[in-house]
């Protein structure tokens, strides 16, 4: 299925350039036997064509470049001070953010007891009170779906936001280049701040997880958005810790340059309206 997918994508980037050269043959062809109109037609459709080029690479690519760096949001617990940031969220339909579940959930500690018979795992997670930053003011948010095992969670703000981000949900080829976009802290005053990172798709794992290759992902980016530079659709998100883990280690990842990233594919349809 992914090599099918790969397929289409290769032939839709391919697309207009193979239509300019087939303009350009048609339009030599009706030169050499002198017919005119056919001449005047096809240079039409190449200067269209052309010019449609031109406008994606130099405007719609760019703007949705913007859009997305724009839809990504700050999580806070409701209850915490700014210090206690959980993650990154991207908003990719009205009111519809995606993050890693991680950053939304917490399985309480409980003190060992050798007279309780119930192990750890069992323990429930709970649900956190959350917030979106979202430009100078807040909104309340709440989970809609949970993915313990991909580490995937939808929510759903009560306040509007102007930017989303456009999606797709075709699994990039490998040496696709991405930008992943997350919050974080200077690391010297707290102070937060939206940060970039330029990586390079390796590839994909069994479980259909995307590997990305570049800058190590700094605390607070679990629910950054990565970005196809050359479409500016959002594909996935980025983790980095075990779901379900009490001791916050890391997983997946077999180097530090890598990033793991989760698919936007794996969201049930319902939740993207």
């Amino acid at each position: 299925m992914n090599q099918l997918k790969n397929i289409r994508q290769r032939t839709e980037g391919a697309l207009p350039a193979l239509t300019l050269v087939l303009v350009s043959i048609i339009s030599a062809a009706a030169a050499i036997f002198g017919l005119q109109n056919w001449v005047a037609i096809a240079a039409a459709v190449a200067a269209v064509l052309s010019g449609a080029q031109v406008i994606n690479r130099s405007a719609v690519i760019p703007w949705r470049m913007k859009s997305a760096n724009n839809a990504v949001a700050r999580v806070y617990e409701e209850s915490s001070e700014v210090s206690k940031r959980l993650g990154s969220a991207v908003q990719i339909t009205p009111r519809r953010w995606v993050t890693a579940a991680h950053a939304v959930t917490r399985r309480p500690l409980r003190r060992q007891d050798h007279r309780d018979p119930a192990p750890a795992e069992e323990v429930s997670l709970m649900e956190l009170s959350l917030k979106l930053r979202l430009g100078n003011t807040f909104s309340r948010a709440r989970v809609i779906y949970r993915h313990e095992e991909l580490d995937l969670a939808v929510m759903e703000s009560d306040n509007d936001w102007p930017w989303l981000a456009r999606i797709s949900m075709d699994l990039p080829e490998p040496g696709t280049s991405a930008k992943v976009v997350g919050w974080t802290d200077d690391g010297d005053h707290g102070t937060d701040i939206r940060l970039m990172q330029d990586c390079t798709v390796q590839g994909s794992t069994e479980d259909s997880l995307i590997v990305l290759v570049g800058a190590a992902a700094p605390w607070g980016f679990s629910g950054a958005a990565v970005i196809d530079i050359s479409t500016g659709r959002v594909f996935g998100i980025a983790f980095a810790s075990r779901p379900g883990g009490t001791d916050d280690r890391r997983f997946g990842a077999s180097r530090p340059d890598e990033t793991h990233v989760i698919p936007l594919s794996c969201i049930p349809s319902e939740h993207i309206r």
